[in-house]
């Protein structure tokens, strides 16, 4: 605002300058004519010129001081939004080009993490297999163990039912052999040795 403010009364130094030579360039016309024919031009044209020569002057000087560091502020900020601009762009690429690289490595870490499941589901498998085996062989093995004991169970009950019968059939035919005769006579043996041993 203070720079506008020197600006203006420079001009209206150099347009005050002016004025005052206008009114006698007009006292002068009336009666001056003949000596204006004379010289060949206008009188009051070093006066102009010295006018514009202090208007020039102003206005240089207001633009070397105000317009120069104006100019040179409008020229830093300029340059500071450039700058700026500048590392904005490099920031952009430098997080387009991270970009580019996740997106390009991006078909190796699937292929890594499929890799790895693909391991992962084999070692289960695997291990899903030997635990199936185990538990087979311990199936198997309890299995063997029961067909042994109900082996054994039951050879036991065939051998007593066995006995049984025997001793069933052994009766039957002792009874069918032996007549009260005979009972009478292995009976008196009996105690007859059974006398002779004591």
């Amino acid at each position: 605002m203070r720079r506008i403010g020197i600006l203006m009364v420079l001009a209206a130094a150099g347009l005050w300058a002016q004025e005052g030579h206008e009114p006698k360039e007009a006292g002068h016309e009336a009666g001056g004519h003949e000596a204006a024919g004379h010289e060949g031009g206008d009188p009051f044209l070093a006066a102009k010129w010295v006018n514009f020569a202090i208007l020039a002057a102003g206005l240089g000087y207001a633009a070397i001081k105000i317009g120069g560091p104006a100019l040179k502020g409008q020229q830093q900020g300029i340059l500071d939004q450039l700058g700026a601009a500048a590392k904005r762009a490099e920031a952009a690429a430098a997080e387009a080009a991270e970009i580019d690289r996740k997106v390009s490595n991006l078909g190796a870490e699937v292929e890594l993490v499929r890799q790895k499941a693909a391991g992962e589901m084999e070692a289960e498998a695997k291990r899903i297999e030997a635990e199936t085996a185990q538990m087979l062989e311990k199936v198997r093995a309890s299995a063997e163990q029961e067909i042994v004991s109900a082996e054994k169970h039951a050879r036991q009950q065939i051998k007593a039912a066995a006995s049984a019968l025997a001793l069933e059939l052994a009766l039957k035919k002792l009874k069918s052999q032996v007549t009260p005769e005979r009972q009478r006579a292995l009976v008196a043996q009996f105690t007859t040795r059974l006398g002779e041993k004591h």
